[in-house]
């Protein structure tokens, strides 16, 4: 008997013989052009929790008095430390002497998105904290006006700078959620995660609709997006129209003003904004935001600092899938970044400034399953493999001539025909091969045959329901083995040549006791 082997982390769905159309999505709105084309921007989370780096000495509204030699710490979401810590609202708002922005210069920063290939900025005008990050009138007494920042305009030097270097801009604003703010929707920690009952909401959402104007008459003529934040707590239709109102009725709005989905449970947006769970397959233009570190906001604290090829997965992986990657970086309270940071954002403009003709303008690749070798982008009838993954690189799912496979460089590429798809010779890992197609006609699947001796199916080829994520690296290339699934499911696509039965044997690294579940079927259909 004939073996084919299963090697992966976590293991649940496996389809046999079977084929599917390619991808189609809706027409895109042309409000959406540049967005579609755009492919990857930056996201700066950026506050008074920057000020803290992640860490807390003071009393907290839960009993506990943090000190020099015990502290609060903050290893991830470090723009949550007031919640997190139960930090009191009089207590937190002295942390505001912290944000400096002494070092912070809207040229370099939007020097340095454009250095990196990005091609828009969204900025956190104000975070749950409630904290403007301008001098407002509206709340006077919590904006940069009453910080170390004495007053300054930061995100006017941002988007004037970002404007004038070619670059679209945007700003996060947190409508839903205000923890230093009375009669704030969702848990507030000063009511020691209670809430304020539907009268102090309506108060609080005409201080906000009062605030999204001041936010218009300052940016509104500049502004390409208005990034909203939160929606599950709000499920009322009033608030929805008074916040959708304050933005599209003032006299500084315009229709290329574009929104996300996070409003409300009852807007949809213009694009969706899915968080570190990539989407397969998109019905609308999405963006997927991830950090840097496992923290939007700065911290000392960080144990999940992401690497270059990390950071190249998670942008061509997004691209593949026909999506924006939106990178975020954490500011210092002085406005500074740490030296990390920079240079993977310098590693990643290096990569993106050699193979920018297969990120942007880019479509879905057609592709719902994984490839072994990496990922692949495309645009018409070309398809962009970018290799840094295992020994060979073979492309699985097309049968169509090719009329050219080159390196973005122009070296050409040696290929030969396998089953259900064609192997190239002689790419180096890091390379990216352009593959000219007569047509792309998409039919995915490995083909088994009882005349192999085995197959061997690796996470990085399998659909993965949820989130699949790059853990461990060989002289800076990631090995197929070094996977982490963070939902469940991965599934694989074969071809069954011959009738004939088959042995499958999986291997599986598992930090902690786990199950595998496999499901078998025996028809056209049928799914392991």
């Amino acid at each position: 008997m004939k073996k084919f082997i299963i090697t992966s982390l976590l293991l649940s769905l496996l389809s046999i013989g079977c084929t599917h159309d390619p991808i189609e999505i809706s027409p895109p709105d042309t409000r959406l052009n540049w967005f579609n084309d755009a492919k990857f921007g930056m996201f700066i989370h950026w506050g008074v929790y920057s000020g803290m780096a992640g860490k807390y000495v003071g009393p907290s509204l839960y009993g506990i008095e943090y000190t020099e030699a015990s502290p609060f710490l903050c290893s991830w979401s470090a723009e949550w430390i007031l919640s997190q810590a139960g930090i009191p609202r009089d207590t937190y708002k002295k942390q505001a002497k912290n944000f400096t922005a002494t070092q912070f210069d809207g040229n370099e920063i939007a020097s340095l998105a454009k250095e990196t290939g990005m091609k828009y900025i969204i900025i956190t005008v104000k975070h749950h904290e409630g904290f403007l990050l301008y001098p407002s009138t509206i709340q006077p007494d919590w904006c940069t006006s009453t910080s170390g920042a004495n007053g300054r305009d930061l995100i006017m030097e941002l988007l004037t700078a970002a404007k004038s270097k070619g670059l679209k801009v945007g700003l996060y604003f947190s409508q839903n959620l205000d923890w230093m703010t009375e009669g704030s929707l969702g848990e507030i920690p000063q009511l020691y995660g209670g809430k304020y009952d539907i009268e102090k909401n309506r108060t609080y959402i005409d201080y906000t609709c009062k605030v999204i104007s001041e936010i218009m008459d300052r940016y509104g003529e500049i502004l390409d997006v208005f990034w909203w934040d939160i929606p599950q707590i709000n499920t009322s239709q009033e608030f929805t129209n008074q916040l959708q109102n304050a933005l599209i009725k003032h006299k500084n709005y315009n229709k290329r003003i574009l929104q996300n989905d996070r409003l409300s449970t009852l807007a949809n947006g213009d694009f969706a904004t899915p968080e570190g769970v990539i989407i397969q397959k998109p019905e609308r233009p999405y963006e997927l935001c991830i950090t840097m570190d496992g923290s939007w906001g700065y911290t000392d604290y960080a144990n999940n600092k992401k690497t270059r090829l990390e950071l190249l997965y998670e942008i061509t992986n997004t691209v593949s899938k026909g999506g924006n990657l939106l990178l975020n970086i954490s500011p210092k309270g002085d406005g500074s970044l740490h030296p990390d940071a920079l240079k993977l954002l310098k590693e990643i403009g290096d990569y993106m400034q050699i193979n920018s003709e297969s990120i942007y303008g880019t479509e879905h690749s057609g592709f719902t399953h994984g490839q072994d070798f990496g990922r692949v982008t495309r645009k018409g009838n070309s398809l962009y493999l970018h290799y840094y993954v295992g020994d060979k690189v073979e492309l699985y799912g097309i049968n169509s001539p090719i009329l050219s496979a080159k390196t973005i460089s122009g070296r050409n590429i040696e290929y030969k025909k396998i089953p259900n798809g064609y192997k190239f010779i002689g790419l180096k890992k890091g390379e990216v091969a352009k593959v000219t197609f007569s047509s792309i006609i998409i039919d995915e699947g490995f083909p088994i045959s009882n005349k192999m001796e085995e197959t061997n199916l690796y996470a990085m080829s399998a659909l993965a329901e949820g989130g699949l994520s790059i853990n461990g690296f060989e002289s800076g290339f990631v090995n197929y083995n070094s996977w982490i699934n963070l939902w469940p499911d991965l599934g694989w696509l074969l071809k069954v040549e011959n009738p004939a039965k088959y042995d499958i044997y999986t291997t599986i690294s598992n930090g902690g006791p786990g199950k595998l579940e496999i499901k078998i079927e025996s028809d056209d259909n049928a799914r392991i």
